[in-house]
């Protein structure tokens, strides 16, 4: 026997490739197919193809077990992008099917706390312009310690909106500052930042699915503001009724804890636009609820020229 010469597969040991084990210096090659002395040159040639055979067998699961994950991977994030990009759809109907140039209402608005002690107030709304564009006047009538008390917003896309609090019992302006955004506006469970109007554009979407509300069919989308820095809140989940393809129902995370919810009801075709003559608020930290009745609702309303001004704020009708 030539002592110099060994098989790939060593003495002593078994192959990975099926060959089988090794005996003694006179070692006998075991297959699945035949077992012949070592001595002969043809098994040794077999079990060097067979050992490649299976190194490149390894090889090719290797890296398939690589490459599977990346599969699934790309597919999760196809599968993500199809859900962002049908919400934005979505939204953008939304807002398509409500877009106006400008509207005006009288709210009566009823807040009870948590003790279930009820407060009612009353005030004139104004809005000119759209898609986070916008600005927005209110005005309060009743109770007569708040009458005449102004609250003026000029929205901008992509940025934080100006907001102006008049008092006339003082006779002055002040500008609403960015860290009192998330203060109640005048004791409703409203903040000063639920106020502004921002474009469908300024937020990331995601379509959860599809969850009834109230008997409605409903799609169910998750919302996350693309400037964190301006907003308290972490994210939102939104109801879009199928029938009517508008918001009826969103619920309002801080620190990604739920904190507030908002429902829209009483629906009416107005000048052929859809809207809601209920708005409902709840604070779920403070456990109190405030709710505003529109009433008067009109659309493409024609304004002065100052009418959104910090001259017209300070009048008092």
């Amino acid at each position: 026997m030539n002592r110099g010469r060994r098989t790939s597969c060593e003495l002593g040991r078994s192959s990975p490739d099926g060959c089988g084990s090794f005996q003694s210096e006179k070692f006998t090659v075991r297959s699945s197919l035949f077992a012949v002395n070592t001595r002969r040159r043809e098994p040794q040639i077999h079990c060097e193809l067979r050992t490649a055979n299976w190194k490149l067998q390894a090889g090719y699961w290797g890296l398939a077990g690589a490459v599977y994950p990346l599969l699934l991977l790309s597919w999760a994030l196809m599968s993500t992008g199809a859900a962002a990009n049908r919400a934005l759809e979505i939204m953008r109907e939304v807002e398509r099917r409500q877009l106006t140039d400008s509207q005006s209402n009288n709210g009566a608005i009823e807040v009870v706390d948590s003790k279930g002690k009820v407060l009612n107030k009353s005030w004139q709304f104004w809005r000119e312009g759209n898609r986070g564009q916008s600005k927005v006047l209110i005005r309060f009538v009743t109770p007569p310690e708040v009458r005449g008390v102004g609250f003026l917003t000029l929205n901008h896309p992509g940025a934080p909106a100006e907001q102006w609090l008049y008092t006339p019992a003082i006779q002055r302006d002040r500008r609403v500052a960015p860290q009192e955004k998330s203060q109640r506006f005048m004791g409703t469970d409203l903040t000063h930042e639920d106020i502004e109007e921002r474009s469908i554009e300024d937020y990331d979407y995601d379509l959860i699915g599809e969850e009834a509300l109230a008997g409605q069919p409903a799609y169910k989308i998750k919302s996350v503001y693309k400037h964190p820095e301006n907003t308290q809140y972490s994210q939102l989940y939104l109801w879009i009724r199928k029938d009517i393809v508008a918001t009826t129902y969103i619920e309002f995370y801080i620190a990604a804890k739920l904190r507030k919810t908002m429902r829209w009801d009483d629906w009416k075709q107005i000048q052929g636009i859809w809207t809601p003559h209920l708005m409902e608020v709840k604070d779920l930290a403070r456990g109190s609820l405030t709710r505003i009745r529109s009433s008067d609702v009109k659309y493409s309303v024609r304004f002065e020229p100052d009418w959104f001004s910090l001259r017209n704020l300070r009048r008092v009708p």
